[in-house]
């Protein structure tokens, strides 16, 4: 009789296979809900890294630009000579270096290329329409961030940072655009 309960109570124990695909399922769905809401999170803050270069950039090109009478480039990895803004320079009324350190691979915020331009016209961006309304505005003698290797998501949250309520399409109009072609973003620094 002891064993006839035992095995009656050990054959009553346990998952069926239909419980545990439920609870697989309700556990996956909770990861998809985790994982859609934190890459908003993970955008927003690539977007805060750039915004927080952007403006280091912009007060250094600003001060630059007040010392020399030039508007500056800086160029990731590049010689002193294509770093304006922190390495030595003997241009006339040269003051700096106006940022802390070169531009690095670091600073990007999908780990790949980024160069401070002094105009607009660089690989096939052709200039800013910063107020949306069909019609560039500046088209050069600015300073353009230049970040490859972004994309939509991330290149959309920067946007929405710097431009967010401008009419338009977000990609072409305002100070911040992107190409997805090449998933090549421009921010347009200092002009």
């Amino acid at each position: 009789m002891f064993r006839t309960a035992r095995k009656a109570s050990l054959s009553q124990s346990g998952f069926s296979l239909l419980e545990i695909v439920i609870a697989l399922a309700v556990i996956a769905m909770i990861v998809g809900v985790v994982a859609v809401r934190s890459g908003g999170v993970m955008n927003k803050g690539k977007a805060t890294r750039v915004i927080q270069l952007v403006d280091t950039l912009k007060k250094g090109s600003a001060q630059y630009h007040t010392d020399t009478n030039q508007i500056p480039w800086e160029h990731m990895g590049g010689t002193a000579a294509n770093r304006k803004l922190s390495g030595t320079q003997t241009i006339a009324g040269w003051q700096g270096p106006y940022i802390e350190s070169p531009l690095t691979a670091g600073m990007h915020p999908a780990s790949g290329t980024l160069h401070m331009y002094n105009t607009s016209v660089v690989n096939g961006n052709t200039g800013f329409d910063t107020d949306a309304d069909g019609n560039l505005d500046v088209t050069d003698n600015c300073c353009t961030l230049w970040l490859d290797n972004m994309t939509q998501a991330d290149a959309q949250s920067i946007d929405n940072a710097f431009d967010k309520g401008l009419s338009g399409n977000w990609y072409e109009g305002g100070r911040v655009k992107w190409n997805s072609t090449n998933s090549q973003c421009w921010v347009l620094v200092y002009w």
